[in-house]
């Protein structure tokens, strides 16, 4: 029976809930925010310990070496995705095939959920960046029939997503592909959900629209655009808290699955070096490291015009391929004090830390560079 008694060494991915035979393990909210599996009703458990087997955070996957890296830009898919648009390229190929596609959505109510799509008009939707931990719901389950069914499957999510889904499976299937990314880590779902409730408090108007990854200000230089209002990342609290890792989930500070740890065939990454890895690329539009993990990977990308990118290269500059961060001294006052803020925009607020005036002045004459530099391009 699992029981989560270190909450850093859960992950959260649902693999022992899709695992359990009698059906008792749920998954239920913390008082931070992140979900949790919960044993719902002791008396059913047959204690066959399927849920701890099929834990990524407990039998971790091999760790793999990249066959290669490339930095890849598709001009078709560029604009709509938060780097270079290689992702919804590979959903079309394995849609043309017949196939479906699961990837995180951002939901009408503004939740962020894993979907399934089995058209071009259903992958839009999980285009770009949501710095949230997803809802997989039943995707395992839905993975699992699909597999079975003979049908060709893209799963995309983070690397303990794309971990758990492959232990939770039990045994590789041929037409199964699965894409994570270079993770920073995850924010808690129930913190951005009572954000979004602060902002239309505080705008007098529902949120209906939002982009993590708003690229009007350039690639490099990306905002937090909720319906039309749009502002550098560093200066929304929800995204700089995250950028300065107070909202993370637990388990984020002591992930051993990201890094070519999750078992996937390809990850995705920005080329945040792009002016040394592929300087003809560098004019602030987005352009993706892939890293190629199988054959299955190569597969995906057969077709695109690549270069070939040195591993250290594509990972200089990125978080995501960084030792996993340290917990924030204020990291749990924080978190305690989210459900009593009167004002959670003002309260978040005061938990970031600002950079040095110079920095700042910086960071902004930079950001207005890239800007002009954009406009003189086209």
């Amino acid at each position: 029976m699992i029981t989560i008694s270190d909450k850093t060494l859960c992950c959260g991915c649902t693999a022992c809930v899709t695992a359990c035979p009698a059906q008792c393990i749920i998954m239920r909210r913390d008082r931070e925010g992140f979900d949790y599996p919960f044993v719902n009703s002791p008396d059913l458990c047959i204690s066959c310990g399927k849920c701890e087997k099929v834990c990524p955070m407990l039998n971790p996957p091999k760790e793999t070496t990249p066959e290669c890296v490339y930095a890849a830009r598709v001009t078709e898919y560029v604009d709509g995705s938060s780097s270079g648009g290689v992702f919804p390229y590979t959903a079309e190929k394995v849609i043309t095939a017949g196939g479906v596609v699961y990837g995180a959505v951002l939901e009408d109510d503004m939740r962020v959920g894993h979907c399934e799509a089995s058209d071009m008009e259903g992958v839009a939707k999980m285009r770009g960046s949501k710095y949230v931990q997803s809802d997989l719901y039943s995707t395992f389950e839905e993975v699992q029939e699909y597999l079975k069914e003979g049908r060709k499957v893209l799963f995309t999510g983070t690397p303990c997503q794309v971990a758990g889904l492959n232990s939770c499976l039990g045994k590789s299937y041929e037409g199964l592909y699965t894409i994570d990314f270079a993770c920073h880590g995850v924010p808690a779902p129930g913190l951005w959900e009572k954000y979004v409730k602060a902002l239309e408090k505080k705008s007098g108007a529902p949120v209906k629209h939002v982009s993590f990854r708003d690229k009007s200000l350039g690639w490099r230089h990306y905002g937090f655009r909720f319906n039309d209002q749009s502002v550098p990342y560093v200066e929304d609290p929800y995204m700089a808290l995250f950028v300065q890792d107070m909202t993370l989930r637990p388990s984020c500070y002591n992930c051993s699955l990201r890094s070519g740890h999750s078992g996937s065939d390809l990850t995705l990454a920005d080329l945040w070096n792009v002016s040394e890895a592929a300087p003809e690329l560098n004019d602030d539009k987005g352009v993706s490291s892939v890293f190629v993990n199988t054959a299955k990977g190569r597969e995906l990308i057969e077709g695109l015009e690549l270069k070939p990118v040195a591993i250290e290269q594509a990972k200089k500059d990125n978080g995501g391929f960084a030792s996993p961060a340290q917990i924030p001294q204020k990291r749990e006052e924080f978190f305690s004090g989210v459900h009593s803020a009167e004002d959670l925009v003002r309260y978040m607020k005061s938990y970031v830390i600002r950079k040095p005036l110079f920095v700042r002045i910086y960071k902004g004459l930079r950001r207005w560079l890239s800007k002009v530099k954009r406009r003189i391009i086209g």
